[in-house]
């Protein structure tokens, strides 16, 4: 029966040929291409020889034989092709210009801690959670999907920003951070320090984006002073809440540490500001804590706030914010 099909692709193998001494046992210096052991049939004089065991190929042009061919034998080396070979490639060499774009999207993969790509665990759920914005968490939308970002419940306490202060700056500074999405908000603060000795740790409010208060503001304070007497003020108007009610001192180990609650920063109502404070000396003493409270009945809304010293500047402190996601 003739054959039927597409017609067949023929061609002549490649062949390199030469001649043996009978000592050498490289009598062809370099192949004409690249191959291996098993992608060439050699043959002295037209008798086949096998592969790994009468000759070898390494380097991909060197033809060594086991045995030197004996003087005047015909050599020829018939290029059969190279073995198909898929590496792999070693760790920490592939670089993004290897990967085509958008092969790899934020809806395929998302960064977890350390930017860790999100796996799943048995029931198709993250392992790693992210933090979007507005207070997202990451969830999953099922068994082998990519997770997906999903709104914080109300209630939810959120992380919203961290500031660390560089020694010599004025103030700590959260004053673009309030929104809308949250009603009430929790700094903690600590390993906060004075550069002017007998100076009082503050809060400054902001209104309508502005570092400042208005009448309408008033402080309390109770507790200790840097040297340790009772310190109380009665509520007072004025554009600082303070924090550490009496005051602390400029040595490196006299700090404050402690909390701040803002409590209706975006309703049309009366607005508190409650605080804790603790306190260290410069004998690395705990001298005691002391709270306070104030107030703001109008009903504009508060749009940030600050930390700073009502003498000179900070020399160290940590604050984080943290939000409670609206009803």
């Amino acid at each position: 029966m003739a054959y039927i099909g597409r017609p067949l692709q023929v061609a002549n193998l490649a062949v390199q040929s030469g001649t043996g001494d009978g000592s050498d046992t490289t009598p062809i210096a370099t192949l004409d291409y690249a191959t291996t052991t098993n992608g060439i049939a050699v043959y002295l004089d037209g008798v086949r020889q096998l592969a790994g065991t009468d000759f070898n190929v390494t380097a991909q042009t060197t033809l060594t034989f086991t045995t030197a061919p004996a003087n005047g034998v015909g050599i020829d080396v018939y290029f059969l092709g190279l073995e198909l070979s898929i590496p792999t490639p070693a760790d920490a060499t592939v670089s993004t210009a290897k990967i085509v774009d958008d092969a790899v999207t934020l809806a395929k993969m998302a960064p977890g801690t350390d930017g860790n790509i999100i796996s799943y665990d048995a029931s198709g759920n993250p392992v790693a959670i992210a933090t979007g914005t507005d207070g997202q968490v990451l969830t999953s939308t099922g068994a082998g999907s990519p997770p997906a970002f999903e709104a914080a419940a109300a209630g939810s306490l959120v992380f919203i920003a961290e500031v660390n202060v560089t020694s010599g700056d004025a103030a700590a500074s959260f004053l673009t951070s309030f929104s809308s999405t949250y009603d009430d908000y929790i700094v903690y603060f600590d390993n906060m320090q004075v550069t002017t000795d007998t100076a009082i740790g503050s809060v400054r409010i902001a209104i309508g984006g502005a570092a400042k208060t208005d009448s309408t503001y008033a402080y309390g304070q109770s507790g200790l002073s840097e040297g340790g007497s009772e310190v109380y003020g009665a509520n007072t108007a004025s554009n600082l809440y303070r924090l550490s009610a009496g005051s602390w001192g400029n040595q490196a180990t006299e700090v404050g540490a402690g909390w701040v609650t803002f409590h209706g920063v975006n309703a049309a109502v009366q607005k508190h500001l409650n605080s804790f404070t603790s306190f260290i000396d410069s004998n690395t003493t705990y001298v005691g804590s002391y709270g306070g409270c104030g107030y703001q009945g109008a009903t504009t809304a508060w749009s940030g706030c600050q930390f700073l010293s009502n003498g000179g500047n900070l020399i160290s402190g940590n604050f984080k914010l943290f939000g409670i996601k609206n009803s």
